[in-house]
């Protein structure tokens, strides 16, 4: 595999991402098909409320990451055209200026040696309108980026990661679904505090995301002892890898590693990258960035709304379109706030709150979105799931994501704003969303009373375990659930054995094993970040090689 520039945290081989269809009125008697077989990052992205513009931003992405691997030499690499009309032109001058770049100026490590000077040749040759489009962008985010790292005492020029990483694109996703202006992977902005599920998605939150991002930057500069260079390296390809070649190499310069071939060449030319985005970003009309259309700042305010509220109910209280409430708020996926929280952060462009807060409080409760989720059974269709839950089909198209052309599947899953008094609301449950992995729960000797508990409309899983002091993964091993959903009647133990005895059945099924059978898309990495387990650990348990899987390959998966 060869990458030549990065795209995320712990990022690999990625599949393309399509456009998704416009919205148009679908035909609501079209019944449920058999599914298809389909990629995991097609089921959600076929779902997500703000597809269309996380595609074309995407797309922005995927197209620089495509000239960039042309320019290092791993596809087309070839002679500016500029060297062959004119090569003394092209050469008599120094177009890099190398002699005005002060590392005074900066507050980040700067050197300006030969590999340095090849992304400065890339951002200002062929690179040159990603670049520009890049500074065109930066200004909505940099006041905000600034103060961030201003409050956590970190250099301000850390803001190039974010512009090497994602362009300043809050939508941009890579190949291997990293999101966002930092691109985390899903496991790691979990593990960094942010919500990443079916309702939200807080990679794409850029206040969020840029406090986890300068949290996770500060812990690998202080595990590499201050050393920046080591930091991103670490960013971009791990810090156990980069603290394992150090030890292997007896070195910490990040500059030797790289002559000794220690880091994949993505992240060997990660931390160069970030360095000549700094040298040009700094003083881009010295390189010839002028008349650059730069964007307003970001200019926001908070309000708490009740979840589960309809974007709608938000949009026409604050004056706003939906499509605009989705651009100050791009962490949500859905034409909803998540249902599972009493109340959501929404942003509003400043001066808006005051106003929406006096239209909102005239909008009565009953007329503001209950939801639920619907599983779709064989020939059901839009017509009629409307029917039963008492709105309208083309409500549910919309927060959906449904087009005129959309299928629906059988086992498909529907938001569904089922209307106060609604006869489904009595037996369906609200919806409750897809949970980050659970930490394995704190061994203690304490037992209790052997009880079950029977499943309530409203009932959730954090609801019946919060009622009987237990964690969400102790009442899944308690009863051998594997995902997050429990149906009204549905008998639950909550009771009856030592919490110490939770953990242990859930290591003893971890050594169970399932077959998945590879679809077109589907990467090693995404396969791994699937099941919760790491690429080495699927290629150990398939005695795979290489990183090469194919579409109906058939892969074991232990836990």
């Amino acid at each position: 595999m060869l990458l030549a520039a990065p795209t995320g945290v712990y990022a690999s081989d990625r599949p393309l991402l399509t456009p998704s269809d416009a919205l148009a009125t679908p035909d609501v008697d079209e019944p449920a098909a058999e599914p298809e077989e389909e990629s995991l990052w097609a089921q959600i992205q076929g779902s997500d409320a703000a597809a269309a513009l996380a595609s074309a931003s995407s797309e922005e992405l995927a197209a620089e990451r495509l000239a960039e691997l042309g320019y290092t030499g791993a596809i087309g690499a070839d002679v500016p055209l500029e060297y062959y009309l004119n090569p003394l032109a092209a050469t008599a001058i120094d177009p890099l200026q190398l002699d005005k770049v002060n590392p005074e100026e900066f507050d980040i490590p700067i050197v300006t040696n030969a590999m340095v000077q090849k992304w400065m040749t890339y951002f200002l040759g062929r690179g040159r309108k990603y670049f520009g489009r890049y500074l065109m962008r930066s200004t909505r985010y940099l006041p905000m980026m600034h103060a961030a790292l201003d409050a956590r005492g970190l250099p301000r020029d850390l803001v190039y990661l974010s512009m090497i990483e994602s362009g300043f694109t809050t939508s941009a996703t890579s190949y291997a679904s990293a999101a966002g202006l930092w691109q985390f992977m899903p496991a790691t902005a979990r593990q960094y505090g942010l919500r990443v599920d079916w309702w939200a998605d807080e990679r794409r939150d850029p206040l969020r995301a840029t406090k986890a991002a300068l949290t996770y930057l500060a812990y690998l500069h202080k595990m590499f002892e201050g050393d920046w260079w080591l930091a991103w390296a670490s960013y971009n390809g791990g810090e156990g890898r980069v603290g394992k070649e150090c030890r292997r190499h007896g070195t910490t310069d990040f500059w030797k590693l790289v002559e000794k071939g220690a880091l994949h060449t993505e992240t060997q030319n990660y931390v160069p990258k970030l360095i000549a985005a700094a040298i040009i970003g700094k003083h881009p009309e010295r390189y010839g960035f002028v008349g650059v259309k730069y964007q307003d700042a970001l200019a926001q305010e908070l309000v708490e709304v009740p979840g589960g509220t309809g974007l709608d109910v938000i949009a026409r209280s604050a004056g706003l379109t939906d499509e605009e409430v989705l651009e100050y708020n791009p962490a949500l996926r859905r034409w909803a706030l998540p249902p599972d929280v009493p109340r959501w952060n929404v942003n509003l462009p400043t001066g808006k709150v005051e106003g929406f807060a006096v239209e909102f409080a005239k909008v009565p409760v009953e007329e503001r979105v209950s939801l639920v989720r619907h599983v779709v059974k064989r020939k059901e269709t839009l017509a009629a799931i409307a029917k039963k839950y008492g709105v309208d089909s083309e409500e549910i198209a919309r927060l959906n994501h449904l087009t005129k052309k959309s299928k629906l599947k059988v086992g498909q899953e529907l938001v569904v704003p089922a209307r106060p008094g609604s006869s489904a609301l009595a037996s369906v449950a609200p919806i409750e969303p897809e949970a980050p992995a659970e930490s394995a729960p704190k061994a203690t000797s304490s037992k209790s009373a052997s009880k079950t508990h029977t499943v309530r409309s409203g009932d959730t899983l954090s609801t019946v375990a919060a009622k009987y002091d237990l964690d969400i993964s102790e009442l899944k091993a308690l009863n051998g659930l594997k995902g997050d959903k429990i149906l009204v009647g549905q008998k639950l133990k909550v009771g009856g054995e030592s919490k110490a005895e939770a953990p242990a059945k859930a290591a003893a099924s971890s050594t169970k094993s399932t077959t998945y059978k590879v679809k077109r898309g589907d990467t090693l990495g995404s396969i791994a970040e699937r099941y919760d387990c790491t690429v080495s650990d699927i290629k150990s348990w398939n005695a795979i090689k290489g990183t090469t899987i194919y579409p109906g390959q058939k892969l074991k998966i232990k836990g």
